[in-house]
């Protein structure tokens, strides 16, 4: 440091930390390999192996971060990598519940048979109904079907017969109809004639004799098939039981072997068999309708009409002389695709066999996005859903893996946080029927069988969110037991820098700009320390600095060039604040209309300029403010005008509480403070909050007491303590541009400057025309560590120190200070005195 300087001053070279092009191991980008999205983040690198690697399902994660660190990247990029070397764990499919058609089971198989077993069952299904089709058309069947209906046919024709006989011989014909039998009366016989129905003219010629015997032979007829036609029905329903069993055995033998091999092929799981079981069984039991086309040929299976008996043929002998079907595909009935569908198996969780662990990445995760949906369907005008309608959620993709998804998004979707905790605390994925709209049949509704949930789920939002699940759910920290926190910024050393050039290089390379240069990105990483005010850190927001990177490369490609170089860095820089700055630009301006009231020469007693940080849509500057104090006798205290205008928060109003603190430890050891002080941020408008005026403020209050005008060409920031002690304070590197740039507008003197707090020396990165504005002399930053040193730098004039008998040497800030602070307590006392005495005279 130049000796020339006052020791309070920091020199150029500590105000900015520079880092060396020739330093850095590279003279482009090109060579370098992609960035480790993790640098810096040892800590939440640890924390996410150890969820990932933990076996117990309570051992999810929360992965905590400010947006842009890359949090969500590095995640990803992590847990792709263990579930890499893990295998999946099991496939899931839905099928037909024979005993509960409205809940369909979930089949558990090993991890890449899920289609296969899809496969084997459609191909099954396939070979079983033609096995049916060459039993049912074959000799053999045909034989043996005669066989067995040949003596309950016979029984029931001799009975037919002998009906017909007798009706007959009283003069009546009996004509089968699908209702029953009609009685027509025959009339009397010509010789060599064949008898013909009685005419209901010739009836009524005849004597009315003859028509009363024509009605009671009717009703003996009558009689007559009301005793035989019990014994024909008996007669087809032997014939009709002997049909199916037999069927029953023909269908049984027929596909026993294909199922006894397909049952051999899932052995090892038990579930699965016990379903191919009762899959065997129902394809016996609807054997007929699985070889039938029709509707027609479906209903003949059943075996003769319920009706009653037609004359001349039975029921039986028309579905023998039908024959089967040659393409059912085509002529499919209603009632066959119904079957095939319910023997259809839905694969909701499949992985390819040999495949890694599922990571999936639910972007919009809606209820029905994560735990899946019902489909409804319309059949006959009526709403209708099955095991087949059955969709996956992210949650089925995930089964054997992981799930990712943002916290913030969760939580802002309906039911969607309570299918999440559902899931992991009960291990399994329930599919409910979102999507019926209202009024519709209930008989549309299934509640599937949940299926066991093997995953592990990732979270990934910011502290708030993390402390909202926290409070609203109690059992959030029993099942997210991990938290890895992304730090929002980390060491500037070699692995820091380097993951910087290499970021550069790979945002270079991903949009097709030039190359950076060495000196491009020591920038770019010079950038990275101001933007967490630290010469020993880096911003870990790497979007940031990706975005840095895309806008200078525009700038070199503007100028085709072929590389990117700091010029180019420069520019996305200033253009960036051309961008973001108006509002600044706008109150800097105000000021320099002196519609702000800031004083940037001369001294005043009372009066300083105080440096605090604004926020607008998200730009952060730094701007003056006066603040003025003002003394007298009295027993108020120190008080603030923001505070009684409700305008100053807590923190400020903390602030200002010290100050009475070290007035009273300073001065009032030996008589009672008696002061009434106001101190005001003057023309502020907004609220006023942190303490970091609180060394301006008393600043100002010592002025005021010692009656010594105090140097407007210096701004000031700073905590303090009741002890006097200068502590830190945030936004150190803004509060010295933002007081630098009004300086410099109304023209440079070598008298401005800023004094700050020594200990953010290692905070500052200020832009380089500070820098050099400083190195010329222009321009003064200084640090000091206690009220003391401030109030000097302030005013010319030691503060004074404390002699043997407790008092400080005249001429000094703290000598003036204590003789009005004497004089006021005397006056106090002498008129709080007299006062007494006008109350006791009266």
């Amino acid at each position: 440091m130049d000796e020339s300087r006052p020791t309070l001053e920091l020199g150029p070279e500590s105000l900015r930390r520079v880092t060396v092009p020739a330093q850095l191991p590279f003279q482009t980008t090109a060579t370098l390999a992609p960035p480790d999205m993790m640098v810096g983040q040892d800590r939440a690198r640890e924390a996410i192996a150890l969820a990932l690697d933990a076996p117990d399902g309570r051992y999810n994660l929360y992965v905590s971060g400010a947006p842009g660190t890359g949090r969500t990247d590095a995640t990803l990029a992590q847990t792709r990598a263990v579930a890499s070397l893990r295998h999946p764990s099991s496939d899931w499919v839905y099928v037909y519940n024979f005993d509960a058609p409205e809940e369909p089971l979930a089949l558990e198989l090993a991890a890449g048979r899920g289609r296969p077993f899809a496969h084997d069952v459609d191909l099954y299904v396939v070979s079983f109904r033609r096995e049916l089709r060459r039993a049912f058309s074959s000799d053999v069947y045909d034989q043996q079907s005669a066989a067995l209906l040949s003596e309950p046919l016979a029984n029931r024709d001799r009975l037919l017969e002998s009906l017909s006989a007798d009706a007959r011989a009283l003069g009546f014909e009996l004509r089968g109809t699908p209702s029953g039998y009609m009685i027509v009366p025959l009339a009397p016989a010509q010789p060599g004639a064949a008898l013909q129905p009685l005419t209901e003219e010739a009836f009524d010629a005849l004597p009315d004799a003859e028509k009363k015997q024509i009605q009671v032979n009717h009703d003996k007829v009558e009689s007559a098939i009301a005793k035989a036609l019990p014994q024909v029905r008996a007669a087809e329903d032997e014939a009709r039981g002997l049909v199916r069993t037999l069927d029953h055995q023909v269908a049984e033998t027929a596909g026993r072997h294909l199922s006894d091999q397909l049952t051999a092929t899932y052995a090892s799981f038990p579930a699965v068999v016990e379903y191919l079981i009762r899959l065997h069984a129902d394809i016996v039991a609807h054997a007929r309708v699985l070889i039938a086309a029709t509707d027609a040929q479906a209903a003949q299976s059943d075996g003769p009409s319920q009706d009653g008996p037609t004359q001349g043929a039975s029921s039986i002998d028309a579905t023998e002389a039908d024959g089967l079907p040659k393409d059912d595909d085509l002529r499919a009935s209603p009632a066959l695709r119904s079957l095939l569908r319910r023997y259809g198996v839905n694969v909701l969780v499949a992985h390819a066999e040999g495949g890694t662990a599922p990571v999936v990445v639910e972007t919009s995760p809606t209820y029905s996005n994560l735990t899946g949906r019902i489909d409804i369907g319309i059949r006959d005008g009526l709403p209708f859903t099955d095991h087949m309608m059955l969709k996956p959620g992210a949650m089925h993709k995930a089964v054997g893996g992981f799930l990712i998804l943002q916290a913030y998004d969760v939580l802002t979707q309906p039911r969607s946080w309570e299918a999440v905790k559902r899931m992991v605390r009960f291990e399994r994925i329930e599919i409910e029927n979102t999507s019926q709209p209202i009024g519709n049949n209930p008989g549309a509704t299934i509640r599937p069988r949940p299926i066991r949930a093997d995953v592990k789920v990732i979270l990934v939002g910011d502290p708030h969110t993390y402390a909202e699940l926290a409070a609203l759910d109690p059992e959030f920290r029993q099942n997210f037991k991990v938290r890895a926190d992304f730090d929002y910024d980390m060491p500037r050393d070699t692995a820091s820098e380097q993951a910087y050039a290499a970021l550069a290089g790979q945002t270079a390379r991903s949009i097709g700009s030039p190359d950076f240069t060495n000196d491009a990105v020591a920038l770019v990483i010079e950038e990275g320390s101001r933007w967490v005010e630290d010469q020993e850190r880096l911003s870990t927001q790497l979007a940031d600095v990706q975005d840095l990177c895309v806008e200078a490369g525009y700038f070199a490609k503007r100028d085709n060039d072929t590389l990117t170089r700091r010029s180019h860095v420069e520019m996305a820089i200033q253009a960036r604040e051309r961008m973001r700055n108006m509002e600044a630009v706008r109150l800097q301006q105000d000021i320099l209309r002196q519609a702000v009231m800031i004083s940037t020469q001369g001294a005043a007693v009372g009066q300083i300029n105080g440096l605090y940080v604004r926020e607008i849509l998200g730009y952060e500057f730094g701007m003056p403010a006066r603040i003025t104090a003002t003394v007298s006798p009295g027993l108020a205290g120190v008080v603030t005008v923001d505070r009684e205008a409700d305008l100053s928060g807590p923190t400020h109003t903390k602030g200002v509480l010290v100050l009475a603190g070290y007035l009273a430890g300073h001065f009032a050891e030996d008589f009672p403070l008696s002061l009434s002080a106001s101190l005001s941020f003057e023309q502020t408008y907004h609220g006023v909050d942190g303490d970091s005026a609180s060394s301006a403020e008393l600043y100002a209050l010592l002025s005021a007491l010692a009656d010594l005008p105090i140097k407007q060409t210096l701004a000031v920031t700073g905590s303090v303590n009741q002890r006097g002690e200068v502590q830190a304070i945030g936004g150190a590197t803004h509060k010295i541009e933002g007081f630098f740039h009004l300086c410099q507008q109304r023209g440079l003197t070598g008298e401005q400057g800023v004094i700050i707090p020594r200990i953010n020396a290692r905070n500052l990165m200020l832009r380089e025309d500070v820098v050099e504005a400083v190195r010329a002399g222009k321009f003064h930053i200084y640090g000091v560590s206690t009220i003391e040193e401030g109030i000097q730098a302030l005013t010319g004039i030691p503060f004074g120190t404390k002699t043997s008998d407790g008092r400080y040497l005249e001429g000094t800030v703290a000598s003036r200070v204590l003789h009005r602070l004497r004089a006021y307590s005397t006056l106090v006392q002498r008129y709080s005195f007299g006062v007494r005495n006008e109350s006791m005279r009266g």
